[in-house]
């Protein structure tokens, strides 16, 4: 069987969320992956550090995190690091664990992960091709800096960007963000309610908060059950056992709360619900569009939810929130008009791209096995 190596940052997260759907689209077209989580297998000290900088900086200061993610200097700093990385011998374990699993390609779901790769490749130091799959719908400028033999856009628009940033056109594909295949072919509406025991008819809202729980689901629960007193809520909690067992202990029988759940569990849930209230994380986004599932958007946080936000608002499959309160209150007005309910579904369908991860596997397979070598060297 041909295999690619997957290498994303850590899990869980929507990096390795991609990574995954990756491999289980491989698995059905007889392409096998293996996995390398850099943060627990090569830097792990280094790589919960990190992570949890990421997220407290994401919780106590969201837009001191959108002005680094923005920032042209924070950019170069990390340049430099990456540079003197390459210099101290970081990519040879990856090199090593490529070659080991006898891998045709190595495909990155992570910017910096992937910007070290593209960047070893570029010096000769890896010689087989690096794929690039980008996580969300903003075109971040280290998705080009260097450019992957291959880099897959979520987006038209994206993959223009990519090009105005330096990427050959040659390079960028189009192909969505990957989403599970459990995503591309759901249960209807009926079979999904009656698999989770719900009415068929009441209105049914999703509410989540990514991997991490974020958003204060808590804060937007109470007020959206009291606004629409039909109203059954499914809320998935991430990793935040804190707002889990706050809302398992509210005891209301229209509000069921889950930690972490298997992609085709969450598809079940969106299958169910009538609107997602959220935020909007590049695979939260990609995975409502591709069921249909429109969204209102619970305060976005700067930088790659931003991007996410404005896609899914310019697609016409969202609608802003706000605050948790203010989006129970958008949200309650939306279930109050079938119509433009109806519409935005519509749209949210329009705009998905369900076979994205399958799309990006025959792309990845073309290039690591089926084109002559030279291709690679244009």
């Amino acid at each position: 069987m041909r295999e690619a190596l997957l290498v994303y940052g850590y899990a869980p997260s929507g990096h390795s969320a991609a990574a995954f759907a990756l491999e289980e689209a491989g698995r059905k077209a007889g392409l096998s992956f293996g996995r390398l989580e850099v943060a627990a297998e090569h830097h792990p000290l280094a790589g919960r550090l990190l992570a949890r900088g990421y997220h407290g900086l994401l919780s106590a200061a969201p837009r001191a995190w959108g002005a680094l993610h923005r920032s042209r200097r924070a950019r170069s700093l990390l340049r430099g690091a990456r540079s003197a990385y390459l210099a101290l011998g970081g990519a040879r374990r990856l090199r090593e664990a490529a070659r080991r699993a006898g891998a045709g390609a190595v495909v990155c779901t992570q910017a910096a992960v992937a910007a070290v790769l593209s960047e070893a490749r570029a010096r000769g130091e890896l010689d087989i091709p690096v794929v690039s799959v980008l996580t969300d719908y903003g075109a971040d400028p280290f998705w080009a800096d260097p450019p992957a033999d291959l880099v897959l856009a979520p987006s038209a628009e994206a993959a223009a960007r990519l090009a105005a940033l330096g990427a050959p056109e040659s390079r960028v594909r189009a192909t969505g963000i990957p989403v599970h295949p459990a995503f591309s072919a759901p249960p209807d509406r009926g079979a999904a309610r009656r698999a989770l025991g719900l009415p068929a008819s009441a209105p049914v809202v999703l509410l989540t908060g990514g991997g991490k729980g974020l958003g204060a689901l808590d804060r937007a629960a109470g007020p959206l059950l009291r606004a629409v007193p039909r109203a059954h809520l499914l809320v998935l909690c991430g990793g935040n056992d804190r707002v889990r067992i706050s809302l398992e202990g509210a005891s209301r029988s229209r509000m069921r709360a889950f930690g972490p759940r298997p992609p085709a569990f969450v598809a079940l849930l969106m299958a169910a619900a009538d609107l997602h209230l959220g935020k909007p994380g590049g695979l939260t986004s990609a995975e409502s569009l591709a069921v249909g599932l429109p969204m209102v958007l619970a305060r976005p946080l700067p930088g790659q939810e931003e991007d996410n936000a404005r896609h899914l608002l310019a697609a016409g499959a969202a609608r802003e929130g706000g605050s948790p309160e203010s989006a129970a209150a958008v949200a309650a007005r939306l279930l109050d008009r079938p119509a433009d309910l109806a519409r935005m579904r519509a749209r949210a369908f329009g705009a998905g791209l369900p076979g994205a991860a399958e799309d990006a596997v025959a792309r990845i397979a073309a290039l690591a096995f089926d084109r002559p070598r030279s291709f690679l060297l244009q």
